[in-house]
């Protein structure tokens, strides 16, 4: 099986602190993003704000609704909210049972995806790879394989279980350590285009990888 898990923060503590922006590029990104997820995928959206009714729970896939997990975890107090994360794909993999062997894809909600392509390169190649990354630091805009887009990714739900999500937080960039988990744990297909447009939290900047 293969699973997109959009990850969202509607009352976000990092980067520019605007509700109304966040909600508009969430309302959009996401609903782009599910017209290229094809219906035999499965998207499901979490949040860290706690259980309760947002805009985040009437987006339709398939002609279904798409589940949105909610859990607690941005109350937690970690530095970095690539760790937050972390903790919210893990609590998801858990609460909807998913198996060490599904593929995971990992999209940023403010990231739009543009086409199906990495989708279809996952499906197409899951058997020989347990993760697919590009490697490219998105600040100075250049291949580095000891940096990656951190926005969209797709990885085994086991290697995200193994992930010790806490070194994103003893270490400037959440990017790099999981860049140095990723090349030293499995078999990794290096990506050139994601096709995948970003909306970055601490400048709001747009850029296309």
């Amino acid at each position: 099986m293969i699973y997109i898990i959009i990850t969202t923060c509607i009352h976000n503590r990092f980067g520019f602190i605007d509700a109304e922006r966040r909600k508009k590029r969430y309302l959009t990104a996401i609903a782009d993003t599910l017209q290229h997820i094809p219906s035999h995928m499965t998207p499901i959206i979490v949040e860290n704000n706690g259980q309760r009714e947002t805009y985040l729970d009437h987006f339709q896939h398939a002609g279904k609704p798409v589940f949105v997990v909610y859990t607690n975890n941005n109350e937690l107090h970690y530095a970095n909210k690539a760790t937050i994360e972390m903790i919210d794909i893990k609590e998801t993999i858990r609460r909807c049972h998913m198996k060490e062997s599904d593929m995971i894809i990992k999209l940023t909600g403010r990231y739009r995806l543009l086409s199906p392509d990495f989708l279809m390169d996952v499906e197409k190649e899951e058997t020989k790879y347990n993760a697919f990354v590009k490697f490219y630091n998105v600040c100075e805009k250049v291949f580095d394989n000891d940096d990656c887009v951190l926005g969209c990714f797709a990885l085994r739900a086991l290697y995200f279980q193994l992930y010790p999500h806490r070194r994103m937080d003893a270490v400037p960039s959440g990017e790099k350590a999981f860049a140095s988990y990723i090349n030293h744990s499995t078999r990794v297909k290096k990506i050139n285009q994601l096709d995948v447009e970003c909306e970055f939290a601490d400048s709001n900047e747009r850029l296309i990888v």
